[in-house]
Parts: C-alpha cells; sequence; structure tokens
C-alpha cells in the first residue's frame, strides 16, 4: 500500500473555505442590521384600517361636484382656480392644502388658501427644500366639498 503524501497547502482549504463562508455571513448580517435599522417600510400610518377604507374614499370621489380647476405653482404661490361645469367661477369657498413633502417627514404643513376673486384662490408657500412637493387641496362651499391632489416641484 502506498503512503498518500500530503501538500503544504491542504491545511489551507478548511480556512480558506471557513474565510469564504464567514464573509458572506458578515456581509449578510451587516445588510440585515442596516435594513432594520434605517426604514421601517411603513409609508403611511395604520395601512390596514385605511385600505378597508378605500371604497369609502372612491365612492366620495364619485359624488364630487363637477369642476373644471386647474393648480399652479408658480414663483413660491400656489393657486387653484375653480370653475364648475356650467363655466361659473367658485366664490367664496374655504379652501386649504396640506402641503405634503413625501420623501422626507417632519415638514408637512396646512394652509389656508385666500380667496382671490374670479374663482381663485391663492397662498403663499415658503418651502424649506427644493424637490417634489404634493398638495392635498380641499374647498367647500354651500354644503359642497371638492377635493384634488396637485405633485409639483420646487426648483
Amino acid at each position: 500500500m502506498e503512503k498518500s503524501v500530503r501538500d503544504p497547502k491542504d491545511k489551507y482549504i478548511l480556512f480558506a473555505f471557513l474565510a469564504f463562508f464567514g464573509v458572506i455571513f458578515i456581509v449578510n448580517g451587516f445588510f440585515a442590521y442596516k435594513a432594520i435599522t434605517t426604514q421601517p417600510g411603513v409609508v403611511t400610518d395604520k395601512p390596514y384600517e385605511r385600505g378597508l377604507k378605500y371604497n369609502e374614499v372612491l365612492a366620495q370621489a364619485k359624488n364630487q361636484p363637477k369642476l373644471r380647476d386647474k393648480v399652479v405653482f408658480d414663483d413660491g404661490v400656489l393657486r387653484w382656480v375653480l370653475i364648475d361645469e356650467d363655466n361659473n367661477k367658485i366664490n367664496n369657498a374655504v379652501s386649504t392644502a396640506r402641503v405634503i413633502r413625501p420623501i422626507q417627514d417632519g415638514y408637512d404643513f396646512d394652509i389656508i388658501l385666500d380667496y382671490k376673486g374670479h374663482g381663485i384662490y391663492e397662498a403663499e408657500l415658503n418651502l424649506p427644500f427644493k424637490g417634489l412637493w404634493v398638495a392635498k387641496l380641499e374647498s367647500q362651499w354651500n354644503k359642497k366639498t371638492y377635493k384634488t391632489t396637485y405633485k409639483f416641484i420646487v426648483k
């Protein structure tokens, strides 16, 4: 029977194998830690309850008054023009906007739009950051409510 001769490099095979999988486990552990501690993944509060009420939201959208509205953000001013389906301007309504920073918490705020005449409502916005913003607009008049959403970019 022939004696096998061990190669001096053979003792490093187990070490290389363990080192390879050790690096994999360390990197995966780091990624798992960062995923858990940085972003919770929750976009909205109480998502299940909001999902259950979504049919109510759709019904409210269908039952809104028929309007031709136009929203514009220009030079720091949010302007909302409200005209009904008979081409009459909506005057003296109470119009509000919920201005939301979708990518960063803590900068959302509510503002009342001032009536400027001829169905025009506007407010000056002093926004702290450039980028994407969302205005959730609501107007109430004569026991009617109209809601819309407008996305705009601050340059």
